[in-house]
């Protein structure tokens, strides 16, 4: 395995970090967990461009960045809401959070691909 190899496959691990941290930082409420994922998300796209040396691999790191995000935001949200907060606007508020962070991943996702198809095509033109 080359080194490329290997950086994707930690990647793949790699993108999990966000739940890692979900589990954590539940106590800091989600004030602060949106804006950590708002700045950890958009560094993880980067990486994930990086590492891959295909569109069809950056494809599945964005996928596996798009699952984490989805357990992570549930997962603080769920924390949150038994241990802190148990009303149902805190449930409300999780909702839209975890929808928010899917739309924000798939739209990071979509511009890292798009720059990467971009760039193949340049290469292929030169």
């Amino acid at each position: 395995m080359n080194k490329k190899t290997k950086l994707f496959l930690l990647m793949n691990i790699g993108n999990y970090v966000l739940v890692l941290l979900a589990f954590l930082g539940f106590r800091l409420g989600a004030g602060i967990s949106v804006i950590f994922f708002l700045f950890c998300q958009p560094a993880l796209v980067f990486v994930n461009y990086y590492v891959s040396q295909r569109i069809w691999q950056l494809a599945v790191l964005s996928g596996h960045l798009l699952i984490s995000t989805i357990i992570a935001n549930m997962a603080s949200v769920q924390l949150y809401y038994q241990f802190i907060s148990s009303d149902s606007e805190t449930l409300l508020v999780g909702r839209i959070e975890a929808q928010i962070g899917i739309v924000y991943v798939i739209i990071l996702s979509v511009i890292a691909i798009i720059i990467a198809a971009l760039e193949k095509l340049n290469n292929r033109k030169k």
